[in-house]
């Protein structure tokens, strides 16, 4: 990520001196970080292991914590692998003078790009933790430490140099710096590569991030390789016919660390585009280690970087950009424009609706009326409904709630928009037939509910509905059939009052009608 334009001969005094720059600088946290490390240091009632996961939410102490052991473990030439070994070896005593030690400064002083940079490592642990899990998980611990202190090094970097990461952000949008060629940054980036190496190994790092760190330096022209044999997604024979005869290259891929390169690779890409081909590039490799496709690799990144915005906005809500803002349209949508670059405060107000796509929406319900019906199953049926309301009418979160005539009760049958801990999928809403709460659904084709509404429609409303509405308003649109109701569309755009203009709503009801239509044709053929 360094900038530095190398001189004939003067690389290496470039990097030693940064190296001892580095290795001298004492990164801060927070006080209210400090302050609350040290209330559960101090709690009877937190295992080591879960006082060690806390400290994983305050990245910065993590890093002094490892550092620390890093150098007694030097001196016993053993390798710190997870945060609770770490501190294990130092002892809660000293680790609690660690703590008191580390000095603080207050978020809004801290430099932007230092807090972004470490926001990027956080995104990455999560990436790491959706993606590889499952598939390494006895070493999850090594992995996620190994992947959220993987880019320790240009957090120094960037406390003391943040102009080095706002000039990387700048050539990652095409802004590249004056009198400064391609074949300098490319020469440039490869010292960085090596210094970063360099300072890992001072600091004692986890092995998996100096294994991580060769893979950059002297095991590019394998890892280019397996990108190359990554980039043919559509012949995953052909790829594993290539991985069979190359076994040095098979045994350089399903190594574990490689993880933490892949996740900090998509955590790095998607911080500026999720289209762009550097994010693209990650994604492939990391379909090719898991062996499954890139449309399931892009579909677990995407649910990875909602749930680390969920919790980095819960930790300092508005203080970092956030990749999941941004995130594309499905893979069978071809946008015709590039996304919007990202905002560089977040707007105050509500938030404005997504655009309608008429094609998109007007396809999704041309598939939805067609007959006989396309839909070999009702979860495909009820996936080309959300699309419609999602892709092509701008809808960020919906859900749609079937009549179950066994339980007597509406329930919801798929949902989009949602983090993963939210539980919306199999809600009850209650008895929609005979009764007062049915009788309100039949009464219009689109009902708008806000809190206002909430309260006085409260006695008739089914109380998982209650527990499950948003701060801001919501639509409400019942399927209905020979005046009884079949099913219910939910529609919300969180942040704002008002959902829907009259096109919208318009478009809205006619979607339910497709969804009536579709049900009816389905059932047909069953």
């Amino acid at each position: 990520m360094s900038t530095v334009q190398p001189k004939p001969n003067g690389n290496k005094d470039i990097i030693g001196s940064l190296r001892e720059k580095l290795n001298a600088t004492v990164l801060p946290i927070t006080p209210a970080q400090q302050q609350d490390l040290l209330a559960q240091l101090n709690s009877d009632m937190l295992s080591l292991g879960e006082l060690s996961l806390h400290i994983m939410s305050v990245p910065v102490a993590a890093l002094h914590i490892c550092r620390a052991a890093g150098e007694a473990a030097r001196n016993r030439d053993v390798d710190i692998l997870t945060l609770e070994q770490a501190c294990n070896l130092l002892g809660t005593q000293r680790l609690t003078r660690l703590i008191e030690g580390i000095p603080v400064v207050e978020a809004q002083q801290l430099p932007a790009a230092y807090r972004q940079l470490i926001s990027i490592s956080e995104h990455a642990v999560s990436q790491a933790h959706g993606l590889f899990s499952q598939r390494i998980a006895r070493l999850w611990h090594e992995m996620s430490l190994a992947t959220l202190l993987f880019l320790s090094p240009l957090w120094a970097l960037t406390y003391i140099k943040p102009h080095i990461f706002e000039q990387w952000d700048a050539m990652n949008r095409g802004v590249l710096p004056a009198n400064v060629s391609k074949r300098q940054i490319a020469e440039t980036t490869a010292a960085g590569f090596v210094l970063v190496q360099q300072v890992a190994q001072d600091w004692w790092l986890p092995p998996w991030i100096l294994q991580g760190y060769r893979s950059m330096n002297s095991s590019r022209r394998t890892m280019v390789k397996a990108l190359h044999i990554a980039r043919n997604a559509n012949n995953p024979q052909d790829q594993q016919a290539r991985l069979d005869s190359d076994r040095e290259l098979y045994r350089w891929l399903t190594q574990p660390a490689n993880s933490l390169l892949m996740a900090t690779g998509i955590a790095l890409g998607a911080h500026h585009n999720w289209y762009a081909i550097h994010t693209l590039r990650w994604q492939q490799l990391s379909a090719l280690y898991l062996g499954c496709s890139v449309d399931q690799t892009q579909h677990i990144s995407h649910e990875s970087a909602v749930n680390s915005a969920h919790a980095q906005h819960r930790s300092g809500p508005g203080q970092n950009w956030l990749p999941a803002i941004s995130l594309p349209w499905p893979a069978d949508y071809a946008p015709t424009l590039e996304p919007a670059a990202k905002p560089t405060s977040a707007p105050a107000g509500a938030t404005p609706a997504a655009p309608i796509r008429p094609e998109r929406w007007r396809q999704l319900c041309l598939t939805l009326n067609a007959q006989p019906t396309p839909f070999s199953t009702l979860p495909d049926l009820l996936d080309c409904a959300l699309k419609a309301m999602h892709d092509g009418l701008g809808l960020q979160q919906c859900w749609i709630a079937l009549f179950n005539g066994k339980a007597q009760q509406l329930v919801v049958g798929a949902a989009l928009g949602f983090a993963a801990g939210q539980h919306i999928t199999g809600a009850r809403l209650g008895n929609p037939r005979a009764s007062s709460w049915g009788n309100w659904l039949a009464s219009d084709t689109c009902h708008h509910l806000d809190n206002a509404e909430l309260t006085r429609l409260g006695p008739i409303l089914p109380g998982a509905l209650r527990s499950m509405a948003p701060d801001s308003a919501f639509e409400l649109v019942p399927i209905l059939h020979n005046g009884q109701v079949l099913g219910l569309l939910f529609a919300c755009n969180p942040g704002n009052q008002r959902l829907l203009d009259q096109q919208r709503q318009k478009a809205l009801i006619k979607t339910a009608n497709c969804v009536r239509n579709a049900l009816l044709n389905f059932k047909q053929r069953a």
